[in-house]
């Protein structure tokens, strides 16, 4: 391939093709020039070495609104310091907050749960939250070896437990649970406990909340508007 011929390819002229033009060329000519060549780029310029050994920094654009980490992390530790689970209306009023920024740093500390570094926000229902441990860091037999699975608060609970979804499962289905199953029992005792069964002289049953998150109780129906419907003749 002539001079004339590689300019021509490049889309330059032929007295660019020079070693002391190129420093002068677009960085595209020069990485086209090097793959036409079979070249690295930094051999056609001298002292390009050390640009080329430089490490890629990619900057990564956060879309995140200024401020919103540091207003999760506020209501997560405001929690954490609350002797019982708090509304959303009882956090703002403690943290002298709108509505409006309270329900943002909520939705942001539930969609950011590292926000609050070892702490994270649990929903207590059915309208209050609190700050508890986050579950992603210790295997389930370092928190039982640890806690002794002792709660706090009856209303404050982690995940269920297999014998516990069983036993939800049977209270469902069947209103009860094998009283022969001393697991069962005191899955049932821990679930009364924590109000999410209703125990009964024959029948147990969800609580309300529960059927609810379970999606068991029918949506409310949508409002009808009288005063705009066409009269019947």
């Amino acid at each position: 391939m002539t001079g004339w011929q590689l300019a021509d390819l490049l889309g330059v002229h032929e007295h660019q093709i020079d070693l002391d033009e190129l420093p002068d060329l677009p960085v595209r000519v020069l990485l086209e020039l090097a793959r036409r060549l079979d070249m690295h780029p930094a051999d056609l310029m001298t002292g390009a070495d050390d640009l080329f050994e430089l490490p890629r920094h990619r900057q990564v654009l956060d879309r995140r609104p200024a401020g919103a980490d540091h207003d999760a992390l506020t209501v997560v530790t405001a929690l954490a310091h609350a002797d019982s689970p708090l509304t959303a209306e009882a956090l703002a009023d403690a943290l002298s907050w709108t509505r409006h920024r309270t329900d943002a740093a909520l939705h942001h500390a539930r969609t950011h749960p590292d926000t609050g570094g070892a702490l994270t926000l649990r929903h207590v229902p059915p309208e209050a939250y609190t700050a508890a441990p986050r579950l992603d860091v210790l295997a389930a037999h370092q928190v039982d070896a640890l806690s002794g699975r002792k709660k706090p608060h009856a209303s404050v609970r982690g995940p269920i437990q297999p014998a516990e979804a069983e036993v939800l499962l049977r209270v469902w289905v069947d209103g009860g649970i094998d009283t022969g199953d001393a697991a069962q029992r005191q899955a049932l005792a821990d679930l009364a406990a924590a109000d999410m069964v209703t125990r009964g002289d024959i029948i147990d049953r969800l609580h309300d909340n529960v059927a609810y998150s379970l999606r068991m109780l029918p949506e409310p129906p949508a409002p009808t508007d009288t005063d705009s419907a066409i009269p019947l003749s």
